[in-house]
């Protein structure tokens, strides 16, 4: 599967979420059902380049560390719509 694939349907999911925020797990559930075979691997590899890029970024759970909930920035709604 293409990395830039996979980079824009995380956008997009993020972008179309309720609240504007995914959980890690919450996010791979939804790539997973328009891009089956994404691993967890992949999508943090993704999530990790998408960050380094600020077209994405996450925030740490308060009680939780490992529960990264991640959303999408201006700069990555505006790279989407390219």
């Amino acid at each position: 599967m293409s990395p830039a694939v996979l980079r824009t349907t995380i956008l997009a999911e993020l972008a179309g979420a309720p609240h504007g925020t995914l959980t890690q797990e919450g996010l791979l559930t939804c790539v997973c059902q328009r891009l089956p075979g994404t691993t967890l691997a992949d999508l943090r590899q993704e999530l990790s380049w998408l960050r380094d890029r600020r077209l994405a970024d996450y925030v740490p759970a308060p009680l939780d560390d490992d529960a990264r909930t991640w959303t999408i920035t201006t700069t990555g709604r505006a790279a989407l719509k390219q």
